[in-house]
């Protein structure tokens, strides 16, 4: 590949007025190491485990082609996408994680500030990777979209849960995941402390602390439907459980005895808990942990809530294309967003 270009760089110090001494640079380059290191400490362990698994990938990549990992330059990485798209054989989703979990690494760990039109560049043959795959019709990458666990599912899936202390915890964790849009690492990351009554009894406040993107409160309201409802669920399980020590995960591992343990779930383990409560409901879609999520974004949009107060719950931008993805299952048949309806045909 030509048009080799070497990216620029080196940390916020490079940008610093040219007369501070040199004691004055080392302090502040000092400063930036260690609240890179804070920084990293307090990202979720889903994370930190992507971010090494992209740099793991990467370095594995340089080897082949005998460079450094440092040598980031246009030309690399539109070869790292042909690497991964051609030889390894990824989704578009993962090569576009691996690519930006790449840039994260090199400016954290290596003081290197990957230029956006580098980036852009093996974004733009990657989409054309896609595109070529799909004129030729080959089968889509990766598991796809988790189909979105509409309310009617939520129903049917609580309804089967068994009474025991396995079905009271999988009922409330799967009516809270729903409740707050939660993603598997969300639900799994939830303390005792995060989930709180309302001083005036209209149900719960949940703390969602652990998140992908910015922590987010979520007032969870008293259902009208006793078998759906969230905060009876919670109650009921935290009186099973013996919840006491706000500092323990809300939902936990149960040994096969029925002991409630003290450790938490991981997120793999929430998500597949939902997964296989769908499969003994009898559903033969493979609901996942991001099943709720999309779920609850849906219904909450087919009730005509306003995209606002739906972003409010999910965490996202009012303005997001991720949330007006979950949207379309429902806004393509409406009035105003399908140009068909009501033009009298």
């Amino acid at each position: 590949m030509t048009g080799l270009q070497p990216l620029r760089a080196g940390g916020d110090t490079q940008r610093l007025a040219a007369d501070f001494d040199a004691e004055l640079h080392a302090r502040l380059t000092a400063l930036d190491e260690a609240s890179d290191r804070h920084a990293q400490d307090h990202r979720p362990d889903n994370t930190r485990r992507s971010y090494a698994s992209d740099w793991k990938t990467w370095t594995s990549f340089c080897e082949t082609l005998r460079i450094p990992p440092t040598a980031v330059t246009r030309g690399t990485l539109r070869a790292y996408v042909d690497f991964l798209w051609n030889r390894e054989k990824r989704a578009y989703s993962t090569i576009d994680r691996k690519l930006a979990g790449l840039a994260v690494n090199l400016r954290t760990n290596h003081g290197i500030v990957v230029d956006p039109g580098a980036t852009r560049s093996a974004r733009e043959l990657l989409k054309d990777y896609r595109r070529e795959a799909r004129e030729a019709k080959e089968p889509e990458r990766g598991r796809g979209k988790a189909p979105a666990m509409r309310l009617s599912a939520v129903q049917t899936i609580v309804a089967k849960c068994s009474d025991d202390i396995f079905g009271i915890r999988d009922r409330a964790m799967l009516l809270l995941g729903f409740a707050i849009a939660a993603r598997r690492a969300e639900l799994a990351g939830l303390r005792l402390r995060d989930i709180t009554e309302d001083p005036d009894g209209n149900g719960l406040l949940v703390e969602v602390r652990v998140s992908k993107t910015e922590p987010r409160t979520v007032p969870v309201p008293y259902g009208t439907n006793a078998l759906t409802c969230p905060v009876r669920a919670w109650q009921a399980w935290a009186r099973s459980a013996g919840i006491t020590d706000p500092d323990l995960h809300a939902f936990r591992r149960i040994h096969h005895t029925g002991a409630v343990q003290p450790h938490g779930l991981t997120p793999q383990r929430a998500g597949d808990l939902i997964t296989a409560a769908g499969l003994h409901a009898g559903f033969e879609e493979l609901f996942t942990g991001h099943s709720v999520r999309s779920g609850m974004a849906t219904e909450a949009r087919r009730a005509g809530k306003d995209p606002k107060a739906i972003a409010a719950v999910t965490g996202h931008r009012p303005n997001s294309s991720v949330l007006h993805g979950y949207m379309q299952i429902v806004d393509r048949w409406g009035a105003e967003d399908n140009a068909l309806v009501g033009i009298g045909m």
